[in-house]
């Protein structure tokens, strides 16, 4: 990996296969907007973002990528945010090298799971619970309409995600004209914790059962949305999200489809190994790129 920071632009060079595109729509993160990009410049895909208050706009380049607007010293909240510290091609060799997994990988590969603001991803995953990815962004665009600093970003108005006593200070109705159901007072209730002082980023040292333990006592946080915090937010990489894509794609690929025992399953997720949650990814993208099970 190589940087270089010019004219308050991020260029960040060799990382091995990332791609930008595939990272931003797998379904991790609910706020990167698509936009135009500059094909003269050898851009091949653009995103817009605001990320812990600041508006960027995000390039492949090639092998690499660009991000705008990046001040000195700025360069590590980025790298540590698209996590391009880790050795991804290691990563995807375990998969290459399983039988059962190495079908997940051609489509797959140049994801990589950024790593999130806890807060963010604790109110985007209790609003992810039995929802879309289309219902789940626009649901969010409004809370942060709502209840978000507004901020001019190359002639667009964005919208920061709120701040916990932001999101704690609105009605049940409010939540619920915008689209969040009856997930409305289980955001206020999870926004008032933090707000009175909860510290997630505690949950980032202890182990994946401990932490589990502390993100189920929040209200609407079952455990799909708490593997999901853990996995894209709090460096738990062994935090293993099931959803429907997943159940469906683990049946085919470690059980021949037949419907496993609840303990076979979480022998299975061990299997994988210490990467398992990232490994997740891999295998989500795939099921849902082929729509797998959807017709049966």
């Amino acid at each position: 990996m190589r940087t270089e920071l010019k004219d308050n632009t991020l260029y960040i060079r060799d990382l091995n296969g990332f791609n930008l595109k595939k990272s931003a729509e797998c379904g991790q993160a609910f706020r990167w907007k698509a936009c135009d990009f500059n094909d003269a410049a050898g851009e091949t895909a653009a995103y817009t973002c605001v990320l812990s208050g600041r508006p960027i706009r995000a390039a492949q380049l090639g092998d690499g990528l660009s991000v705008h607007p990046c001040k000195e010293g700025e360069e590590r909240f980025f790298i540590n945010y698209f996590d391009l510290e880790r050795d991804y091609a290691g990563i995807e060799k375990l998969i290459a090298d399983d039988r059962r997994l190495s079908v997940c990988l051609p489509g797959a590969s140049g994801i990589r799971v950024f790593n999130q603001d806890p807060f963010e991803a604790l109110i985007s995953f209790i609003i992810s619970a039995n929802n879309n990815i289309k219902r789940i962004s626009g649901i969010i665009d409004r809370l942060c309409m709502l209840a978000g600093q507004e901020i001019e970003f190359c002639g667009s108005r964005m919208f920061a995600f709120p701040e916990p006593a932001s999101i704690a200070a609105l009605s049940v109705k409010q939540l619920q004209d915008i689209g969040a159901g009856y997930r409305a007072p289980y955001i206020i209730d999870s926004a008032k914790r933090i707000a009175d002082g909860y510290e997630l980023e505690k949950l980032r040292g202890l182990s994946l059962y401990e932490a589990r333990k502390e993100l189920l006592a929040f209200k609407g946080v079952g455990p799909k949305v708490c593997d999901c915090i853990l996995l894209f937010s709090l460096g738990h990489t062994d935090a293993f999200p099931i959803d429907v894509w997943i159940d469906r794609a683990m049946k085919e690929l470690f059980f021949d489809s037949i419907p496993p025992k609840r303990s076979e399953m979480q022998e299975a997720v061990l299997s994988i190994g210490k990467y398992s949650g990232i490994i997740q990814q891999y295998i989500f993208y795939y099921a849902r790129s082929i729509q797998l099970g959807k017709n049966n």
